[in-house]
């Protein structure tokens, strides 16, 4: 498979990401679609190849790459698709130089304390990084991956969120447009098709894809919104004040948050609304037996538990944790 990286025509205006057809981005739409990524959902993927238990090999690896793409741009999308794979190859070529230097320091033991480590080679017969198999070798290439993953998350939430970061950490990610600009992995080159010339910049890392829209969203002023029913961020096009995005939703994933999150906000308010009113039963309920009976010890310690269990429900069913039916099927209790 003929690939160098994420192939990106910018105008100036939008990005167009040309990978067997063409696909448009509004400026700072890749590394949104991009950070919605969940690293996890990758080994499931790798584990489908039919040639896991076989040696590394010029044949299997090069059938392994194009079927590697195409299953990850059906799941995920086509930049993360071209990143990761392309991240993925430039990682076992590295591992399988025939003068490796140093192999030890990079086929380390997965540590009981590695998370990302015994999440990734659990259940894979393997308990450290190396090269004996496809399966070991592309599992060792999936860690180090979720390695850079994790730097890209954490500096693009840096960009897209409101939160405040240490100093340090801001400084160590504008180096990177200065006296770090190595970590800049991207070519350059002009094109003619079409009658007219075009920009055409090819992106070797999640990295350099940050570092190359963070520059365009700074110079345009972008705004990233964090949308209101999944709770990821994208970049609204058309209304600027559009708080649903256009990926498909939690709740249903063959409609887009925009065309049900309406809906769905107004479910969740009817929901807490209940749920309040319930409460609100419950509360007054027992805060009346307190002031009518002092020396009521019972219902002293059952509005004390009551006041401050629901906060932890509150927040629970704020993130999603617990239903409102559960939460009223916990109320029931102080009703006897």
């Amino acid at each position: 498979m003929e690939m160098d990286g994420l192939i990106v025509d910018f105008d100036g205006e939008k990005n167009v990401v040309m990978y067997r057809g063409i696909k448009e981005y509004p400026i700072g739409g890749m590394i949104a679609e991009y950070a919605r990524l969940y690293p996890t959902e990758l080994k499931e993927v790798i584990l489908e190849y039919s040639h896991l238990e076989e040696k590394p090999s010029e044949k299997t690896l090069a059938e392994f790459f194009p079927w590697f793409v195409d299953k990850l741009k059906e799941k995920i999308g086509i930049v993360a698709a071209v990143i990761i794979t392309f991240e993925f190859m430039d990682l076992v070529a590295d591992m399988c130089k025939k003068e490796m230097s140093n192999p030890d320091e990079f086929f380390i033991e997965i540590k009981e304390e590695d998370s990302i480590g015994k999440f990734i080679f659990e259940g894979s017969g393997y308990s450290k990084l190396g090269k004996s198999t496809n399966k070991q070798a592309l599992l060792s290439a999936y860690y180090w991956y979720a390695q850079s993953y994790v730097a890209f998350k954490h500096s693009f939430l840096m960009l897209a969120s409101e939160a405040e970061y240490d100093e340090d950490q801001v400084n160590a990610f504008w180096s990177m447009f200065s006296e770090n600009i190595n970590f800049q992995h991207i070519d350059f080159r002009i094109a003619n098709y079409e009658g007219k010339f075009h920009s055409l910049y090819t992106i070797k890392s999640s990295m350099s894809l940050l570092l190359f829209e963070a520059a365009h969203c700074m110079d345009n002023d972008v705004k990233f919104t964090k949308c209101a029913n999944c709770g990821e961020y994208f970049v609204p096009e058309g209304r600027i004040d559009a708080i649903y995005c256009g990926y498909p939703s939690p709740q249903d994933p063959k409609r887009l948050c925009r065309d049900i999150g309406a809906q769905v906000t107004r479910a969740n308010k009817e929901k807490n609304d209940i749920a309040t009113k319930e409460y609100r039963k419950v509360y007054m309920k027992y805060k009346m037996i307190t002031i009518r009976h002092t020396q009521n010890r019972d219902a002293k310690e059952k509005l004390s538990y009551l006041t401050s269990e629901v906060k932890i429900w509150r927040e629970k069913m704020k993130n999603g944790i617990v239903t409102t039916e559960s939460f009223l099927q916990w109320l029931e209790q102080f009703k006897e």
